[in-house]
């Protein structure tokens, strides 16, 4: 009968300080990037819902803003007749009348309308949207610009991974592929630096360390102000009502249509 060997332990590290340095580094640059690809998606989610509510109650909203303007110059009118009757069309009035009525009423240029988020990409099957979160936290660990202190470096990283967000942004997985396939350094060949000590070495590991842990914090505040926005807010009342069988964007369209529908009428009202 053979005995199945038992498989040999790894020798132990020749520097077990350096080895376990390397690996939180490791485990730092997986966390950056995993927080990366959450916020991004946050971000992402949040401009699909923003979408939907310029569809479906940004017009409703500049008609009221609309209406509203009308009615404020329906109301200076209906004010200039009442004082000055049949006089009022006139262009001589003095203009500290009109003056005291916008103050009163609060009437005024109204600000523009926001303009049009662009429209959100269709989302992915379930395959692609694996593979392209799995590019995205590969190339984030590669080209994030805060894995490196070299200033060169460092803007070259920030225009790759500029690239790799407008690319998972769009769910361009060609375009993820294409920058995969890229070198992982800036071209041209550099001089050869003199090998660091190991004195050196383990101080620019914990300094990265150090970086990569503040970096993570300050992904997990903006992670964490962006759930307390009020349009993520917002958007989780949406889905706990659509949860509940109700739509709240169609409630609020539909209190916008009834504040509209009054507009209406006392514009109506003015202008008889």
């Amino acid at each position: 009968m053979f005995w199945k060997r038992k498989p040999k332990a790894p020798p132990p590290p020749a520097d077990p300080e350096l080895a376990r340095l390397q690996a939180d580094l490791a485990a730092r640059q997986e966390a950056v990037a995993e927080l990366e690809l959450d916020l991004l998606n946050s971000q992402l989610d949040l401009q699909t819902f923003n979408a939907e509510i310029e569809r479906r109650l940004g017009p409703l909203q500049r008609r009221i803003a609309q209406l509203e303007a009308e009615l404020a110059e329906a109301r200076t009118g209906a004010a200039r007749r009442m004082l000055y009757g049949d006089r009022a069309a006139a262009a001589d009035l003095p203009d500290d009348v009109l003056t005291q009525y916008r103050r009163a009423w609060g009437t005024g240029p109204q600000p523009d309308p926001p303009p049009h988020p662009p429209p959100a990409p269709a989302p992915p099957d379930t395959a692609t949207e694996a593979e392209l979160k799995r590019l995205y936290r590969l190339l984030a660990k590669r080209y994030h610009p805060d894995l490196t202190t070299a200033p060169a470096e460092k803007e070259w990283r920030a225009a790759r991974m500029a690239e790799v967000n407008a690319a998972y942004a769009a769910r361009d997985l060609t375009a993820l592929r294409r920058l995969k396939a890229q070198p992982s350094a800036p071209p041209g060949p550099p001089p050869p630096p003199a090998p660091p000590s190991r004195e050196q070495l383990l101080s620019d590991l914990r300094a990265e360390i150090s970086r990569l842990e503040a970096l993570g914090a300050r992904l997990e505040q903006e992670l964490d102000a962006l759930a307390a926005s009020p349009a993520v807010q917002l958007k989780l009342e949406a889905t706990f009502a659509r949860r509940a069988g109700r739509d709240l964007l169609g409630e609020m369209a539909a209190d916008l249509q009834a504040e509209a529908a009054k507009l209406e009428g006392e514009l109506a009202a003015l202008r008889r």
